[in-house]
């Protein structure tokens, strides 16, 4: 329920605020947004990848415990666990993309930047900002939180700046997110096994 609330939330205000325009920022994906889908999941999955490795190697890394006991609930809590997670994702989503947008738009429109250096500075505020949302997920861990999440913020950030599609952004974060719950259920199966 409180990842279903997260998300309803947040895109029943958006809708509310913008009216027939909330629209704008979610379209049927084509065949090249399916395909973007998949890029921008295997681009964050690798980029996640290579630099939690070097975060952990010098700050240490704390693991997310989003799957902690879930292979011993069965198969139907691991079903529910994987839809309410795509629920919250398209919600993490939307707690980006609206602050990205609120800020291109204040930057570009009151502040006069240009459009190019708006996009960029609220790409990386949206970021930092991101990671920063993930601190208790990761024991507070300031490098983990900022770098490694944060990065994938870049990425996932970049899929909707490139397609204009919410629903872009959020598969390729339910694909990345996704594989890591996998790969801790499948090994953590295994152990028990």
């Amino acid at each position: 329920m409180p990842r279903t609330l997260f998300t309803v939330i947040m895109l029943a205000v958006f809708i509310l605020l913008t009216g027939r325009y909330w629209s704008a920022i979610v379209k049927k994906p084509t065949g090249a947004d399916w395909v973007a889908m998949l890029v921008y999941g295997i681009a964050t999955l690798a980029v996640s990848f290579i630099v939690g490795a070097i975060v952990q190697s010098i700050f240490g890394a704390t693991a997310n415990t989003a799957t902690k006991g879930l292979a011993a609930g069965g198969a139907p809590e691991i079903v529910t666990f994987y839809i309410g997670t795509a629920i919250q994702l398209l919600g993490e989503e939307l707690f980006s993309i609206l602050p990205f947008l609120a800020i291109v738009y204040v930057l570009y429109a009151k502040v006069k930047l240009s459009r190019k250096s708006s996009v960029i500075i609220a790409w990386l505020v949206v970021a930092v900002y991101f990671g920063a949302a993930h601190l208790p997920t990761y024991g507070w861990n300031v490098a983990q939180a900022l770098l490694i999440i944060g990065v994938a913020r870049l990425i996932l950030t970049l899929a909707y700046i490139r397609t204009k599609n919410i629903l872009v952004s959020t598969g390729a974060h339910i694909l990345n997110d996704w594989f890591g719950f996998t790969f801790v259920l499948a090994t953590s199966a295994a152990f028990l096994s």
